[in-house]
């Protein structure tokens, strides 16, 4: 008899459901971002012809919208998409604050992709202002992992973090580097784990350039040496249980015994150097446990960062190295 009540309250809710949830509940499973972004257009026309669109509902479906808009590099259309979700989501007793701030960062992203830094520092503020609303600065609210240039790579792991480091790079783009040099300073760089290691690798690649863009080379130098100082692994799980634990013995004595067949040797990215294929290191650093090897001046452009930050990087990467020797020399 419960099961029969449970099974009735369901398909009641669901029948409440409108034709535009129902098919939000669709789009937002979709994996395929080139069909996902058709049920989605389907869900905002049936939104705009029911009245949600205007609703914090309707916000959130135009804010995931924009999330498959701007996986696909529709820039124009992500940036429309998110501004219409920040104001509708603004809005209202169902008003959602760290919803809205996340719709203007994705704004601020999407008109920066486009050139438009001006646009894109002004969406940042917008933001920053509805985060502090929100009481977003003081909470450990991770950033979704459907937002564009999220989590992979060293991204930032709050809300937070990433709303103050796309604002500074936002302000970079819009030509005042030593602004964007000093927000990126101040920034929160952690959680960390071993002391010294904080954890937001993105944030301290960017505040090297910037201080090599603001021609503090020695501190620039300094940033990147510490940045590239390896990070310990995480440790291995065992599980308590023991029947879990003997599981778990015997799956790890199964991968060394498939390691005995593998091939051991595997190319580093930017040097070519070969490096053990099964090293415990950073994923997609080929082995490597140092997290400044994963941020080239190709990786900081996917993720985004204004023309003149890409140039930084891949000029100190180019001349930083070897800059403490050469200044030294010359001192004596």
């Amino acid at each position: 008899m419960t099961t029969s009540l449970a099974i009735h309250a369901r398909r009641a809710t669901a029948e409440k459901l409108s034709d535009a949830a129902e098919l939000a509940r669709l789009a937002s499973s979709e994996p395929d971002p080139e069909v996902a972004i058709d049920l989605w257009d389907a869900v905002m026309d049936l939104a705009a012809a029911s009245g949600e669109a205007s609703a914090p509902a309707g916000g959130a479906w135009a804010a995931a919208r924009g999330d498959v808009l701007a996986s696909l590099r529709r820039w124009r259309d992500a940036a429309d998409a998110y501004a219409s979700a920040a104001a509708a989501l603004s809005k209202g007793k169902g008003a959602d604050g760290l919803k809205t701030a996340m719709a203007y960062d994705g704004e601020s992203l999407a008109l920066g992709a486009l050139g438009d830094w001006t646009g894109a520092t002004d969406a940042s503020r917008r933001a920053l202002a509805a985060a502090g609303l929100a009481g977003v600065a003081s909470s450990s609210a991770d950033v979704p992992t459907t937002a564009p240039c999220a989590g992979l790579r060293g991204g930032a792991p709050t809300v937070a973090q990433r709303l103050d480091f796309n604002a500074a790079m936002a302000r970079w783009g819009a030509g005042d580097v030593a602004a964007a040099a000093a927000a990126l300073r101040r920034l929160d760089k952690g959680p960390e784990p071993d002391a010294g290691y904080p954890q937001f690798w993105e944030a301290r690649a960017a505040l090297t350039a910037a201080l090599w863009a603001s021609n503090a080379k020695p501190a620039a130098e300094a940033e990147w040496v510490s940045f590239c100082r390896p990070v310990k692994a995480n440790p291995p799980a065992t599980p308590s249980n023991g029947v879990r634990a003997a599981v778990n013995r015997a799956a790890q004595m199964q991968f060394d015994g498939y390691g005995a067949l593998m091939d051991k040797r595997c190319e580093d990215f930017t040097s070519g150097t070969p490096l053990p294929c099964n090293d415990a290191g950073i994923p997609g650093s080929a082995g490597s446990s140092a997290p400044c090897a994963i941020f080239t001046p190709e990786e900081a452009r996917s993720r985004l960062w204004p023309p003149e930050a890409v140039d930084a990087l891949a000029e100190f990467l180019k001349e930083g190295p070897e800059y403490v020797l050469r200044a030294s020399e010359m001192a004596r």
